[in-house]
């Protein structure tokens, strides 16, 4: 029987979510992760054991709303089939939360339950004002009522669009 024990600095957002900086990617590995899910769009995902998708996102960068969307649906794919998902930006603050929160809004939550919840686990996750701006327009597009919303909350095919191998 294995141990559970805890990493500092990795957050446990649900079963199948860690979050987390990039230095704590292999402590992510270590505390479970079977995958991870890189979004910084300054440098490629380092050459690991351990299978990684690269959803690049510029931590300043105003309207990357499909971006977003594609990593969170891409993670709750991974996270829908039993895999333990470990996502990173550089820091961990403002890419980590804003896909986060946008995961957790495919879930059904409002974009305030969706910050509260990932703050409840991480206290220091506050996606940049532009980051928050596109996590606003997606609460708004999964708002819509009928097919186009729905389509929306369900996770992503396999490889996920906009993810590149790494």
């Amino acid at each position: 029987m294995t141990a559970e024990f805890t990493v500092l600095g990795i957050s446990r957002l649900d079963d199948h979510v860690l979050l987390a900086d990039a230095g704590l990617a292999m402590g992510m590995v270590a505390a479970g992760a079977q995958r991870l899910v890189d979004l910084r769009a300054e440098t490629s995902p380092p050459r690991l054991a351990v299978p990684i998708d690269h959803f690049p996102i510029a931590d300043l960068e105003p309207g990357q709303d499909e971006q977003i969307l594609a990593a969170a649906r891409h993670v709750l794919s991974l996270a829908s089939g039993g895999i333990v998902v470990g996502l990173y930006c550089q820091a961990g603050l403002s890419r980590t939360s804003a896909v986060a929160i946008a995961y957790v809004m495919l879930g059904g939550a409002s974009l305030r339950a969706a910050c509260h919840q990932v703050q409840a686990v991480r206290p220091q996750a506050r996606p940049a004002l532009e980051l928050w701006h596109s996590l606003e327009a997606i609460e708004i597009q999964l708002s819509t009522a009928g097919p186009v919303g729905a389509a929306l909350r369900q996770p992503a095919a396999e490889g996920g669009a906009g993810a590149e191998p790494s």
